[in-house]
Order: structure tokens, then C-alpha cells, then sequence
């Protein structure tokens, strides 16, 4: 989930980590998952390739549950305090998160359903919406959001420069101006931010499994997720369906020569292996 950094009061780290805090991720498993994937570590997606640079900042996993007392209590040292309804409230204003989803993404539907539910009962007074998938993209791009149920942290596979450079000030632009390809859409700035985009850049030019990388990872990411700049929640596991009546020549398991997914742009490579099954 994404949180808009110009947006009070979530331009505030600690209030930031409240939510995280907050989110029983093993119940977004169980509940929006129905328990086929798994809690998030880090922002990183949980391949084999991808282990080292995840071990290298272990001390900074996510726990896969709430701590409901450490985030209601970074809530209260802000100055809010619950009201009759039981949700916090600070001069006037209620607490309030409006979470949106893109309409065509169900995963991601239900997963906001189950965050809204743990932050309502937490005291933050959450709400989901669905908008078209363009709406969705363009208020990302411009800054019309609270916040977004959404992959953006996406990229890396086998090492982790990719999604690491996407939050970085290359890409900072003030709110309705276009975030370049979506990247650091949630407008992270800050001393913090430019350190750690100067540690990214040291990566960035770094040869794969250079010994120099896990170190750079481990400094910057403290930064990342001291600020919690995204809030990681789940793996987004899919199912993958094959019919192979007429066609065999998918992707399996045993011949994993690519990735399954039939929405991506390298299905042609999957195409072109394909063969009639009476062949």
C-alpha cells in the first residue's frame, strides 16, 4: 500500500508506521488469499534469486502480525485521542484513510476489504474505493490520492537496483505534474530520501552479486523503511491456468523456461513454443 507523502497527516513517518503496524498481514493471507501466499518481508519480491539481498536486511522484516499497541500508541503521541465513535480524532477532525483500488485487480480489492476492516477496528476511520484502472493510474501519476492498494514497489527479480531506484529524486515531482513511469509517485523527499537515493546510484552501477551491493542495501533500506515510505503487505501469488486439449508447450513447473503470466509482454516467448497437442 502507498500512502501520499504530501498528504496530512501521512507526511508524517511515525503516522506512516502506525498503519503499517496496524495490519495483521497473515490475516490478509488467510482472509483475501484464503491462505495461498504469504506475508511480505521487505518491498522485494520473495524469489530464490532474490534471498540474499531479502537476508541482508533482516533486522528490518515486516512482522507477519499486528502489533495493534506500538501503532496506536505512535497514533496518540501526535496528539490524536478516540472519540465516542472510537476513532481518533485531533481538533475536530476525524482520522481518516481513503484507500484507492484499481476496479479490474480483485487481489487487490480484497486485500484494501481486509486493511480497511483492521484499521477501522484500530480507530482510523478507512475506506475503500474503486475507480477505472486509467482514473487509478492518472491520480497515482498526478498526486490525487490518499492512498493506493497497489504492486508499485514491482521490478527487481534477481537483484535489487530496479524497485529500489523507483523511489528515488530523480523521480520527485510537486503534486499535478506527472510522476515519470509512476516512480516515486508517493513523492518522497527529504534529507533521508536524498541520502538514500545516492546510495541507490552506488548500486546502480555495480556488476550482479557484487560483494559492495548487500552493505548498500542494508544502509539504504534502514533509511526506507525508518521512514516508511510504502507499506509492504502481502506476495501477490497468482494461479496460472493452462489448457492443454489442443496446445501443450506452457510453462510448467519441471520446464519453467519462463514465467507464466499471459498478461506480460513476454508471452510471445511462450507463443512460440506452443505446438498442437496431436503433434
Amino acid at each position: 500500500m502507498s500512502v501520499n507523502h504530501t498528504v496530512e497527516p501521512w507526511d508524517n513517518p511515525d503516522m506512516r508506521r502506525a498503519l503499517s503496524l496496524i495490519i495483521d498481514r497473515q490475516q490478509v493471507v488467510e482472509i483475501a488469499y484464503e491462505g495461498t501466499s504469504v506475508p511480505s518481508k521487505t518491498i522485494f519480491v520473495q524469489y530464490a534469486e532474490m534471498e540474499p539481498y531479502i537476508n541482508a536486511v533482516e533486522d528490518l522484516w515486516i512482522s507477519p502480525t499486528a502489533d495493534l499497541v506500538a501503532g496506536q500508541a505512535l497514533i496518540e503521541a501526535n496528539g490524536w485521542a478516540k472519540n465516542a465513535s472510537g476513532f481518533y480524532q485531533k481538533d475536530d477532525q476525524e482520522l481518516s484513510l481513503d484507500i484507492q483500488t484499481h476496479e479490474g485487480f480483485i487481489e487487490k480489492r480484497r486485500v484494501a476489504a481486509v486493511v480497511v476492516e483492521q484499521l477501522r477496528a484500530a480507530g482510523v476511520m478507512a475506506t475503500a474505493r474503486s475507480v477505472a484502472g486509467s482514473t487509478w493510474d492518472e491520480n497515482q501519476a498526478f498526486g490525487n490520492f490518499e492512498a493506493v492498494m497497489d504492486w508499485s514497489a514491482c521490478g527487481s527479480v534477481n537483484e535489487p537496483w530496479v524497485s529500489m531506484n523507483r523511489y528515488t529524486q530523480q523521480f520527485l515531482r510537486p503534486i499535478d505534474r506527472r510522476s515519470p513511469g509512476n516512480n516515486n509517485f508517493v513523492r518522497w523527499s527529504g534529507a533521508g530520501a536524498e541520502t538514500y537515493s545516492q546510495l541507490v546510484a552506488q548500486i546502480g552501477v555495480l556488476p550482479l552479486s557484487d560483494s559492495a551491493i548487500n552493505p548498500l542495501v542494508s544502509e539504504a533500506m534502514e533509511i526506507f523503511m525508518s521512514e516508511q515510505v510504502v507499506i509492504p503487505i502481502t506476495q501477490a501469488r497468482k494461479l496460472v491456468p493452462f489448457d492443454t486439449t489442443y496446445w501443450v508447450g506452457w510453462p510448467t513447473q519441471k520446464n519453467n523456461y519462463n514465467h507464466p503470466c499471459t498478461w506480460w509482454n513476454s508471452t510471445h516467448q511462450i507463443i512460440h513454443r506452443l505446438r498442437k497437442a496431436d503433434s
